[in-house]
């Protein structure tokens, strides 16, 4: 690492943050892994045959796919919610985040799901059962100086239009605590937005904020159509927005922000290196960013590495860095004290340590 990349990495480990676009599912190490596949007496040997990697790593998608869904399998209880939210909650403390806006997929864990280990199909949890392990798990973030609250999300290639489980659950007594928005995730190639409109429009008559993912396996149609079905007031990904200067100037002027995540591009496909990520060209054309994870655990990255990449590989500045952290706390869905709190907290680390230079 050169002495600039020092510096700078140094300089961004200490700056107050938050993060916007990040799956609870997908935060889960190594170590949160093999936690729960203790607790269960679970056998990866059918994903890892050489036994648990020290890191992740995939050759494509599909090999993508199928250890997440292993992960996956391992969230069994409501406890198990509670283990991998206060393993995040404690990465995050690490790395001087002060608030998170976190994705999470009820649909995944209320439906029955093959255990890898048996072949044996495990039940879903109940709606009381998640809701408590969210629950829990944000108790203990809080106790580790981490604010959470939760997007839950339509899975749109495994949800279909005319499936209602995630806007009924949604609707109904058992939410956790701290629910602020209804996301879109899932591969968009195939499964567009609009069929979504009318859990989308439900979800907002609950006070719900629209947060849907778009603009990332698909083009700028498909933001254009998040803009337009869903109401999006913040957009996952949405890169590929570049594509039509249209969709452009309609985030420009509904001040839409998008929630970029370069390893996760890069990784995915969506991009083909991290040098030619096209955060500067979305800055350049005026568009609302932030920098995030989306699934850190998996991705083995982490919020300061996201902003590093920005600084060595991307023409991102401290004052950059800076103008942006201020930017996403304004477009966090938080209480106005907190949001005062943190940005007072931002100001005065940049007044006792000014972000002149690179």
């Amino acid at each position: 690492m050169s002495p600039k990349s020092e510096s700078i990495e140094a300089w961004i480990r200490e700056l107050p943050k938050i993060e916007l676009h990040l799956h609870l599912e997908g935060s889960m190490s190594v170590q949160t892994v093999k936690t729960l596949i203790g607790r269960h007496g679970a056998d990866p040997s059918g994903v890892w045959p050489a036994g648990l990697p020290e890191a992740f790593s995939f050759k494509d998608f599909p090999d993508f796919g199928r250890q997440f869904l292993f992960g996956l399998s391992l969230l069994r209880t409501g406890d198990d919610l509670a283990i991998v939210v206060e393993d995040l909650a404690n990465t995050l403390a690490s790395q001087n985040v002060r608030y998170a806006e976190v994705t999470t997929t009820a649909f995944s864990h209320f439906l029955d799901k093959p255990a890898f280990d048996t072949g044996v199909m495990e039940s879903g949890m109940s709606t009381v059962e998640y809701r408590d392990g969210l629950n829990e798990g944000r108790r203990r973030a809080a106790r580790r100086g981490v604010d959470l609250n939760w997007i839950v999300d339509i899975p749109r290639d495994l949800e279909m239009p005319d499936s209602s489980v995630t806007i009924d659950y949604l609707e109904g007594p058992d939410t956790p605590d701290g629910l602020i928005g209804i996301g879109l995730g899932g591969y968009e190639v195939g499964f567009p937005a609009a069929p979504y409109a009318d859990h989308f429009a439900r979800a907002l008559a609950l006070g719900l904020h629209s947060i849907p993912h778009a603009g990332e396996t698909e083009g700028a149609d498909s933001v254009r159509s998040a803009l337009e079905d869903l109401g999006a007031e913040r957009i996952g990904h949405g890169v590929r927005c570049l594509e039509d200067p249209e969709v452009v100037a309609m985030l420009i002027d509904r001040n839409v922000m998008l929630e970029v995540c370069p390893t996760s591009n890069a990784l995915l496909g969506v991009v083909d290196t991290l040098d030619g990520h096209p955060l500067p060209a979305l800055r350049e054309a005026g568009v609302r960013v932030c920098l995030n994870t989306d699934d850190p655990g998996w991705f083995a990255t982490d919020l300061i590495s996201e902003l590093v990449i920005a600084s060595d590989l991307l023409g991102i500045d401290r004052a950059d860095h800076v103008a942006m952290q201020l930017d996403a706390v304004s477009a966090a869905f938080m209480p106005p004290e907190r949001r005062d709190a943190i940005e007072a907290e931002i100001r005065q680390f940049v007044a006792a340590t000014p972000p002149g230079g690179s």
